[in-house]
């Protein structure tokens, strides 16, 4: 459990397996009791005493100590918080940057990546049995798994060189909030990628850059897609009235940007082409390229 957890970590600490981890250590000990409030209220206090039973860390590679620890915080968490408590979206995001935290303790290269891997892994068996739950309106916590999630995904690809390809399990958890920020936002993609510019990233150092961008789209494409047919035909004539009366080149190529993640939607097609095709031509090369465009779609 838990206190299990961080006491057979302080004790290894202590002990001579911990030779070239003790700064790994330290910092996996800061991130689980940053993690505390998924295994106790405020009003619990944490009591570790010589009859919790330790972890035997004997005889594990330095290497390994760390997907150890990792596989054990996450049975905890499954355990103690998912099967009490079910998946709350606060829930989810604190478990999956504090997992993000001890797996970025690993040094760059095929291992990190792999345990990157694992814990998207087990997020997808976590989403089957313990669905996300959040408010309609939350934005700040189910973002927040977002962004985890988007980091992980970064971490795999840095690291083993290739995309990670997403469970259909876990973009059907995310698909609701893409959904809202494509029919209540002029433009998702900044909109989402400024506000996890924004957000606390629980003290993660990280610039957000076209790699986020990248991995937005995926959720955005998979999202907009499962939307009615109507929502899908009045956001796609926004979009187009916007680059239409637009001035700033600029700002319309970001509208335009989004309104060309619809191409791939074989039953909005034809509704997009007969939009552009009814709209007059304006005094912008630009605007006036676009809509002739997408008048062959």
């Amino acid at each position: 459990m838990y206190e299990s957890l961080v006491s057979s970590i302080q004790n290894l600490q202590k002990s001579k397996y911990s030779k070239g981890n003790k700064k790994k250590l330290a910092a996996i000990i800061h991130a689980l009791n940053r993690a505390r409030s998924l295994f106790y209220s405020e009003k619990q206090n944490l009591v570790i005493d010589s009859s919790t039973k330790q972890i035997n860390f004997r005889n594990i590679k330095p290497e390994e100590q760390i997907q150890r620890i990792l596989d054990e915080f996450m049975d905890d968490f499954e355990k103690e918080c998912l099967e009490k408590n079910n998946g709350s979206a606060k829930n989810y995001s604190l478990f999956a940057v504090t997992s993000y935290k001890i797996i970025k303790t690993l040094d760059e290269g095929n291992k990190r990546g792999l345990l990157s891997a694992h814990a998207i892994n087990r997020l997808n068996k976590m989403f089957v049995k313990y669905p996300v739950k959040y408010r309609v309106q939350a934005i700040r916590d189910p973002l927040g798994l977002v962004f985890v999630i988007t980091e992980l995904a970064i971490d795999i690809e840095r690291n083993l060189g290739i995309p990670y390809e997403f469970d259909e399990t876990l973009l059907i958890q995310i698909m609701p909030l893409m959904q809202r920020y494509y029919i209540q936002s002029d433009n998702p993609f900044i909109q989402i990628l400024e506000e996890f510019s924004n957000i606390p990233k629980f003290k993660l150092a990280v610039q957000i850059g076209e790699n986020h961008k990248k991995i937005v789209k995926k959720f955005l494409d998979y999202s907009i897609i499962r939307l009615p047919l109507d929502d899908r035909i009045n956001k796609a004539k926004f979009l187009l009235e916007k680059i239409v009366s637009g001035e700033v080149d600029s700002v319309s190529l970001e509208y335009y940007n989004t309104l060309k993640i619809t191409y791939a939607d074989s039953q909005l097609r034809p509704y997009l082409a007969k939009i552009a095709k009814s709209m007059p031509k304006t005094n912008r090369r630009f605007a006036n390229t676009i809509l002739e465009e997408i008048s062959t779609l």
